[in-house]
């Protein structure tokens, strides 16, 4: 619906102003910057709609997860943070355990140790992402049970 509001939006745009030359007579557009106004709120106002659907369904749809039972918007959340804490576990399991630092503007040798193994947090990021494409596939599979009566969806299809 996203794109039909941005052909709205393009249609509004090219029907706006009329191009001619001195002496000719202007072709107007087939619709009128009013018309394509009007038709841009009633896809707007459905699009709403149907996004305030989804997101109905998607906190009262619960489904069984390791952690207890969650809404699939729950699941959503969870699974972007699973994604985004494996991503930074990542970083630091690519570190060294011990690294000299150096430093151009001290005479001493400086140095930076883990207070972690980053072998250990590799792998544990590689479970976390294991764990969010797991969550990933059983919401998808939740989201092909849920169905929303949208009955505007026809103007669409």
């Amino acid at each position: 619906m996203l794109k039909q509001i941005q052909e709205k939006i393009d249609e509004r745009d090219n029907a706006a102003y009329v191009e001619f030359a001195k002496g000719d007579v202007e072709t107007l557009p087939d619709k009128s910057f009013d018309q394509l106004t009007r038709e841009l709120k009633q896809v707007r106002e459905d699009y709403r709609k149907i996004d305030y659907l989804i997101a109905k369904a998607n906190t009262d749809h619960i489904f069984k997860w390791e952690d207890g039972d969650l809404s699939i918007a729950e699941a959503i959340e969870l699974a972007k943070q699973l994604r985004g804490e494996a991503i930074l576990l990542k970083r630091f399991g690519v570190r060294k355990p011990m690294e000299r630092i150096q430093a151009y503007h001290m005479q001493e040798t400086i140095y930076r140790k883990a207070l972690f193994d980053p072998g250990k947090l590799k792998e544990r990021a590689m479970k976390l992402e294991k764990k969010a494409n797991r969550l990933s596939m059983a919401i998808e599979k939740q989201n092909h049970q849920v169905e929303v009566e949208f009955y505007e969806a026809d103007k669409y299809l």
